[in-house]
């Protein structure tokens, strides 16, 4: 098509000899021949010079230095414009570009019968993978990102072929009408490389003028200084790093082009921004891209007067205002959309990573083809043969053929119907009070003091913190989350134990069997009624971790990342139960002493300081880690344990007293109240003497017995905790005997079944039925309990609340008094000290003994032997005694004549007596024995003292405890009676406290060693020049 346009070509080569030949070939072979070529090389070491002077073009030669406008500037003035301004186009070209043989005629077609159109630019596809799409004109989103409105890996199906008004093209191929583009400056020098492009559009964009892409015309490109490919020398590269350059560019433009008033928003959008995608890269361990993201902002920031002339040029040039291009700006939707692909696309390829590709050119593990290239030269007469019409199959053998969707949803509807009593603010059993919010538990979790019993400095137990991140997923509630993790606990036991069964290479039938087995099993029915929320979450994580079977993966083959997430993933386990913890480390020590102890003479003969410097420790190394990182990620709560090893026994929550026998320990369910009935025993007997007897699987039978008789010999140890006692809870450890047995199990019974059938009736066929037999009646007997009685569990939605209401509040009044409540339960009296209201998840498992002289005090006055102990109770700040009922009429006599108790009152929940001599929590003393209150917060006083005398403390005594007066420390002290107490010398503003210095600096050290261990978990990121050319699509 004939044209009154003067076409010239502009190339800058910097470096680009491996695509220049192929980008000239496709210049000079234009259906519309170019006017005029000249190229600028910026001191190329290839051979670019010399390919293009053997091409006949006239090269004009810059600094290596030089950006991209410079360069263009530099050709423009060797080129004088023709007479008819308006009818010359500038083709601006990169070397690594190369275009379609018609780009450049569609480009003018757009252009010629539209003056108002400035520039024109191509349809971008990549250059290695010819069908994806890079570009169909681009924009910038309000974080700085390039933004292109295109999927991630799209491929061109001529989607996107509607020609298109956008913000701006790329300047690879882009057409320009000479006269706009010298009317507008140019490209802005101040933009060497990258998002020079954005800001010529922008400019035009306001000044009147359009911009339109013309998918018609193609252009395949390589993209060589963003991925990497090429050095960046212009001037304005800081270090030389192309992710830096693209991202202070990109500031640029918004600052320079955006509204004034937008402009401290956007300011805020590219600092957030810039911080976010800074932490993803330090997580993909890419450091120096995460300095790129901070440093941009910071390289723009320190020169602000770039800002001020750039906006003061442009504000000259604009006659539009600068919402004329809010079109073209991407929705926040469709960013956060984009973002939310991206990320899941990345997390997919990291679960899943793309099969490889075998030396004969076929996909492992699959047997079809690829794609519809694999199926290769279709037959010409493909169309006229007969095909079979595929068989019509009902919906519900559709369903058949799906066992795993039919036995989550019989597991759902099961748990749905049995939890009808467990909706709401879960709370009983061994289940405490959740709190309100998330942030109710980090709180808890960083304080030093927890106001509880008498008071404690025990750390929280990590898995309080995981459980307020899990509560993210009910934003931030976590009630709510405790409720459908206790409804959905069934269904997710069985989807995680199919998933870990069909690890080991069974049939999805037979792994959907082994999900239903677990999930209804007795342990885990019995955890879900009686709130033994660390069991559930044993349940649920456990088998993902066995799965990778931790004995066989802690190879010297196995990746320091993988020992990573092993040990992370046991950390968490160990987070919810303490004997694991203990457990898994005794094992992992004992292999490591097993592999020393091998290699003594080795030591011997070396030495043992040469041994660790030379020998190949490589699966020594990782058993120490692996043993040592859960200890890590958990403490000071896992030192703790060492101090205090009586800990390891304390499940999360309250102890609860059963009257379990040791031999149901041997049907594998635990009982107790609202428990599964004993005689409903699990299948989990029979596979653990099937799997002992199998020569294959006979480790694993070992390993389970060894975890089962620890559970035998620590299900009759009794335990005390926060006013109740009752025996060790041992479900944890059944949780992880049934995990060990159930896959080696099935595996067998699958193996041994087909061939029963050939084989004569002998004790293989007993074993089998009777197995089955047991299993399908457990499972049924089982579901058919959940949904009668067993919907009557000892957790509820209902909470009945343990204090009198005028007591609880009492709670935050200026005296904070506390209660000791006293309670029945069997033989055993049971007695604590309550702050007004009941205990919230966390609080029972950081109590701690009370002083001994209050323990004394306590029991001599329910004994009735101890005439001073209201004294002793009241120094505590103890104001109430309150007996539950049922209440022993032998017991309320003794407190009634002992003396210094004074009856309150005597309603359906109990007897209340009032302490006479009761102090506040925080008292002042005066010299002449005066008591008087001090405003008390929940932990620390402030408040002003006229006099001299003492500040008695109703807490526990803690080294913790500070006292300022007028802003000196007072030293603590302790009366006769051990109440914590400060002697003061003047007058003046005090200030109680707890010192929490120690607990957040452990904290800080916690969350940095587990961002560490996180980070190397993780799948390294590679740089974009480490990336083979063929994957940059």
């Amino acid at each position: 098509m004939a044209d009154n346009f003067f076409v010239t070509a502009v190339i800058v080569s910097h470096d680009g000899a491996t695509w220049l030949t192929e980008s000239i070939a496709a210049l000079y072979s234009q259906s519309r021949a170019v006017d005029r070529i000249i190229a600028v090389d910026t001191d190329s070491h290839d051979n670019s010079v010399k390919l293009l002077i053997n091409a006949g073009i006239n090269v004009l030669q810059a600094p290596r230095d030089t950006g991209f406008g410079d360069a263009i500037n530099m050709a423009l003035e060797t080129t004088p414009a023709i007479s008819e301004k308006e009818n010359e186009l500038l083709w601006i070209l990169h070397d690594d570009c190369a275009p379609s043989r018609d780009a450049l005629e569609k480009l003018i077609a757009e252009i010629a019968e539209q003056p108002q159109v400035a520039f024109v630019g191509p349809k971008l596809r990549g250059w290695y993978d010819r069908s994806h799409l890079l570009e169909v004109g681009i924009s910038i989103a309000g974080n700085g990102a390039r933004w292109t409105g295109l999927e991630r890996h799209e491929h061109d199906q001529g989607q996107h072929d509607a020609p298109r008004q956008v913000l701006s093209v790329s300047t690879a191929a882009m057409l320009a009408r000479r006269d706009v583009f010298e009317e507008l400056g140019g490209l802005d020098p101040n933009l060497a490389l990258f998002r020079d492009d954005v800001d010529l559009g922008w400019r035009a964009r306001v000044a009147g003028f359009t911009v339109k892409c013309v998918p018609e015309a193609l252009v395949f490109h390589v993209e060589a200084s963003a991925n990497e490919r090429r050095p960046i020398d212009v001037s304005e590269a800081f270090l030389h790093r192309p992710l830096l350059l693209d991202r202070r560019n990109a500031a640029y433009v918004l600052m320079a082009n955006a509204s004034l008033w937008q402009t401290p928003w956007i300011a805020v959008q590219l600092i957030s921004s810039a911080i976010v995608r800074a932490v993803g890269f330090l997580l993909a361990k890419l450091p120096g891209y995460a300095a790129d993201e901070i440093g941009a902002v910071g390289l723009l920031l320190i020169k602000p007067a770039d800002i001020f002339l750039a906006r003061r040029f442009r504000k000259s040039h604009r006659l539009l205002s600068s919402s004329v291009i809010k079109p073209f700006i991407p929705p926040r939707l469709s960013q956060i959309r984009t973002s939310w692909e991206r990320l899941t696309d990345l997390i997919s390829s990291w679960l899943h990573p793309v099969h490889q590709v075998n030396e004969n050119n076929e996909l492992e593990d699959f047997g079809g083809a690829a794609s519809y290239s694999d199926i290769g030269l279709i037959d010409e007469n493909f169309d006229e043969l007969e095909l079979d019409s595929a068989p019509i199959r009902s919906r519900w053998k559709g369903l058949v053929n799906r066992p795993l969707f039919l036995a989550l949803t019989a597991t759902l509807v099961i748990s749905l119907i049995a939890s009808r009593s467990r909706y709401g603010s879960l709370s009983g059993g061994a289940l405490a009070l959740a709190p309100n919010g998330a942030h109710d538990l980090f709180a808890q979790f960083a304080q030093s003091w927890h106001t509880v019993g008498m008071g404690s400095a025990a750390p929280t137990p990590p898995w309080i913190p995981v459980l307020g991140v899990l509560s993210f997923i009910t934003f931030g509630n976590v009630p709510l989350f405790l409720t459908l993790l206790f409804l959905l606990t069934p269904p997710l036991a069985c989807f995680a134990m199919y998933r870990a069964v069909k690890r080991t290479g069974l049939t999805p039938l037979v792994s959907v069997l082994g999900g239903v087995i677990y999930a209804f099993s007795p342990v885990v029915w019995n955890s879900i009624n009686q709130g033994r929320l660390g069991t559930i979450a044993i349940a649920l994580l456990a088998p993902a971790f066995l799965s990778f079977a931790p004995y066989q993966a802690i190879t010297s083959s196995a990746s320091w990342r993988k020992i990573y997430g092993l040990a992370l993933l046991s950390a968490l386990l160990a987070a919810f139960s303490a004997p694991f913890l203990l457990l898994y480390t005794c094992g992992l020590s004992a292999a490591l002493i097993l592999r020393l102890v091998h290699r003594r003479q080795e030591i011997s003969e070396t030495g043992i300081a040469k041994f660790l410097m030379v020998a190949n420790l490589d699966i020594e190394k990782r058993l120490l880690a692996s043993s040592l990182i859960p200890w890590i990620l958990n403490a000071p709560w896992s030192v703790s344990l060492l101090v205090h090893p009586t800990q390891i026994l304390h499940d999360p929550g309250f102890p609860l007293h059963n009257a379990t026998s040791a031999w149901h320990i041997f049907l594998f369910n635990l009982s107790g109240a609202s428990g599964v009935p004993w005689w409903i025993f699990s299948p989990f007997i029979l596979f653990a003497f099937v799997v002992l007897f199998h020569p294959t699987f006979r480790i694993h039978a070992l390993f389970a017995w060894a975890i089962f008789g620890c559970a035998v010999a620590l299900s009759s140890t009794h335990i005390t905790g926060h006013g109740s006692s009752g025996n060790y809870w041992s479900g944890s450890l059944i949780v992880f005997v049934e995990i060990i047995l159930l896959g080696p199990a099935l595996k067998i019974l699958a193996d041994v079944i087909p061939n029963l059938r050939k084989s004569s009736v002998g004790a293989g066929h007993f074993v089998t039925a009777l197995s089955v037999l047991v299993a399908l009646t457990s499972i049924s007997f089982t579901g058919i309990w959940s949904i009668t009685s067993g919907s009557q569990s000892l957790v509820s939605g209902s909470h009945e609340q343990v204090m009198p209401a005028f007591v609880a509040s009492l709670a935050t009044t200026d005296a904070r008094p506390k209660t000791l409540v006293i309670r029945q339960e069997g033989p055993e009296l049971n007695y604590f000290v309550s702050r007004g209201t009941d205990l919230a998840l966390g609080e029972p498992d950081v109590v701690v003994p009370m002083p001994p002289e209050l323990e004394d005090a306590i029991v001599g006055a329910l004994s009735g032997t101890a005439l001073t102990s209201s004294r002793i109770i009241g120094g505590y700040g103890i104001k109430y005694l309150f007996v539950k009922n049922p209440a022993d009429p032998n017991l309320v006599r003794t407190i009634d004549g002992i003396g210094g108790f004074t009856r309150s009152s005597s309603t359906s929940s109990g007897v209340i007596w009032r302490v006479l001599a009761a102090n506040p929590r925080v008292a002042m003393i005066a010299s002449d024995g005066k008591i008087s209150t001090l405003p008390s917060g929940s932990i620390g006083a402030q408040g002003e003292v006229e006099t001299i005398g003492k500040i008695s403390l109703g807490e526990k005594s803690d080294s913790g405890w500070k006292l300022l007066l007028n802003g000196q420390p007072v030293e603590i002290s302790h009366n006769s009676n051990g109440v914590p107490q400060f002697i003061l010398t003047e007058p003046g503003a005090i200030n109680l406290l707890h010192d929490g210095t120690k607990r957040r600096a452990l904290v800080s050290l916690e969350l940095i060693a587990l961002l560490a261990v996180i980070v190397l978990s993780l799948p390294a990121g590679r740089r974009r020049s480490e990336v083979p050319i063929e994957e940059l699509v």
